[in-house]
């Protein structure tokens, strides 16, 4: 979760969606959504799934996240929170 100083979340929104080349060049990244709050445009999330471990940490230390953690930290008002997580249930995309 990022959370931008206020109204910067547009523009903070915007600079980790512009990694989104980087994330389609990712074989392991499953999926990969930038969502904004409506009901705190300040808000952002970063939701991505990774088929292995080993995609996650290739991931973490590819081109995405290093274009990311230079462009958006100086927009957010605190340090973006990590919560790697395990899906429980899903429902396919359409």
């Amino acid at each position: 979760m990022f959370k931008a100083r206020p109204g910067l979340g547009e523009e903070a929104a915007r600079r980790i969606a512009d990694a989104l080349p980087a994330v389609e060049a990712e074989a392991g990244t499953t999926l990969w959504l930038v969502l904004r709050s409506h009901t705190d445009v300040d808000k952002i999330f970063l939701v991505d799934l990774f088929d292995s471990e080993a995609s996650l940490d290739t991931h973490m230390s590819g081109s995405a996240a290093s274009q990311i953690f230079a462009t958006v930290p100086e927009l957010l008002a605190v340090e973006p929170e990590l919560h790697p997580s395990a899906v429980v249930a899903s429902k396919p995309a359409a």
